[in-house]
């Protein structure tokens, strides 16, 4: 038996290149540096009265339960699709409350597409809240759908082939169609959804943990003055990552759902958005007092760190120097006369129009995601200069690229921003990894005591389980928790005996 299903398709984009934000400043600023100098008497405006550079960002908010939900429902798609049966299982769930473009956009009949071809751009859940849909889907009555069945066909063998009245007997009953009425229960249907989130939530939950303890150990290991070299340990885990050896498949004992790759990826990104409006909402609140204790502004422009030259002749180290130094007075002529007194108003004003202008570039990316796999990111070198390869214009980014577009900086700062050479993105990365590993915390948090549970109170109320049945699967995992406790102490102290 099998169902005919709708698939979508979405027209190519036209490929284009778009540079990024640091080289969209790099260019201004070699644009200011051939052309001249402003004059520094313009520049009169009163950094408390200017509204225009201190208007926010605006960083869109993404519910972390709707998108386990929509995630849940592309998984579920992929492995209808993977079964090549039942297609109308998979038809019915994609047009239910309008969810048709969660459906894979490169898959073909008995196949699922593959993991990119499963959109990964947050707000895709129509239904909203994830609860409304849940509620939804399993108040939903049943629907008996009409499928076209195809009935076994004998093969002629070479002497009926030649009887040309059984060929066309056979041809005209190949020809009929028919048709088999086939009932849809939605709530078994939302049984088998609320297993795959409820896989979906528990391991997002554990690799948001990693990405925490990762994250605080860049951050720290960035902000020493001193930078170690990598170790044997390092080196060795960055082949087991590259050969698969990953936590995640320690966690799932090598076997994830199939778009679980894109998912973690999606993850990254979206406490990469929250950790950005929080940068924003902290440096709104900054006051005079406390606006050069933040780490990323100062009081002074970050001094050029040049070396002397030592391996090259007086006359062309007298060149060199002598070009530093006209490179420096034009950069600093351009620097707007600011008191003393008035530079905590400037910088901060300057950091706000700076997250603006990256917040504008980024933002729209992390909001699509990427849709290429690791292996397609890393399958053609990039040309002599450039870090990737042209993407089409609109394409979408993971949160890794964001991140290193602003420690592209270095020692720099937007100069064409009023202000800006007070300000320092590289180190504005450092805090927004520090804030990305604070809200990897806070969404690992509302997995585990809030959508879970919201999952869990949807099987009770909708479907089969009971309550009597989620009390026994709690004291099963219980069980299971400290058998393993057990074995893990009687490990360590076999270990201790040996030794």
């Amino acid at each position: 038996m099998s169902g005919k299903g709708t698939i979508l398709r979405t027209s190519s984009l036209k490929c284009s290149q778009e540079p990024t934000l640091a080289e969209y400043m790099e260019s201004h600023d070699a644009i200011a540096d051939i052309e001249g100098t402003r004059d520094p008497a313009d520049d009169t405006r009163d950094p408390a009265d200017d509204t225009r550079d201190a208007a926010l960002p605006a960083v869109p908010t993404v519910s972390l339960g709707d998108f386990v939900v929509q995630r849940a429902i592309q998984q579920q798609l992929y492995f209808i699709a993977e079964l090549a049966k039942n297609a109308h299982l998979g038809t019915w769930l994609a047009q239910f409350e309008g969810h048709e473009h969660l459906e894979s956009n490169g898959r073909k009949p008995g196949a699922p597409g593959a993991p990119g071809t499963y959109s990964v751009a947050f707000g895709q859940l129509r239904k909203t809240p994830f609860t409304a849909y849940l509620s939804a889907l399993g108040s939903a009555p049943t629907e008996v759908v009409q499928v076209e069945v195809s009935q076994p066909q004998r093969k002629l063998s070479a002497r009926e082939l030649q009887n040309p009245f059984l060929v066309k007997q056979a041809a005209e009953r190949a020809a009929q169609k028919d048709f088999m009425d086939v009932p849809i229960v939605p709530w078994q249907l939302m049984s088998r959804l609320l297993t795959t989130a409820e896989v979906i939530a528990d391991t997002w939950a554990f690799h948001l943990g990693e990405l925490e303890a990762g994250d605080a150990v860049r951050a720290a290991t960035d902000r020493e003055p001193t930078k170690a070299l990598p170790t044997e340990k390092m080196l060795r885990d960055l082949v087991l990552v590259e050969g698969g050896e990953t936590a995640i498949s320690w966690y799932t004992e090598d076997e994830p759902l199939p778009l679980h790759a894109m998912d973690h990826r999606a993850c990254d990104r979206l406490v990469t958005l929250r950790a950005l409006e929080s940068l924003v909402d902290e440096v709104t609140a900054l006051t005079p007092e406390t606006a050069f204790d933040c780490g990323y502004l100062g009081l002074e422009a970050v001094a050029d760190d040049d070396d002397d030259g030592d391996d090259i002749d007086a006359r062309s180290r007298e060149i060199l120097v002598e070009r530093r130094r006209k490179r420096r007075e034009r950069r600093q002529a351009s620097f707007a006369p600011i008191g003393d007194d008035e530079k905590p108003a400037v910088a901060r004003v300057a950091a706000l129009t700076f997250l603006q202008e990256y917040s504008a570039h980024w933002v729209p990316k992390l909001m699509k995601g990427d849709e290429r796999s690791t292996l397609e990111k890393h399958a053609l070198r990039p040309d002599p200069g450039m870090k990737e390869r042209p993407r089409p214009k609109g394409a979408g980014a993971d949160a890794d690229a964001a991140l290193e577009d602003l420690w592209a900086w270095m020692d720099a700062s937007p100069y064409h921003i009023r202000g800006g050479e007070l300000v320092t993105p590289a180190l504005m990365a450092v805090r927004l990894r520090e804030l990305r590993a604070v809200h990897a915390a806070e969404a690992r948090r509302e997995l585990r005591e809030e959508i879970l549970p919201e999952l869990t109170r949807a099987r009770i109320t909708y479907t089969d389980y009971t309550e009597e049945d989620e009390r026994s699967r709690l004291a099963q995992r219980k069980a299971e928790a400290e058998a393993e406790l057990v074995w893990r102490i009687d490990r360590s102290m076999e270990g201790l005996n040996e030794g």
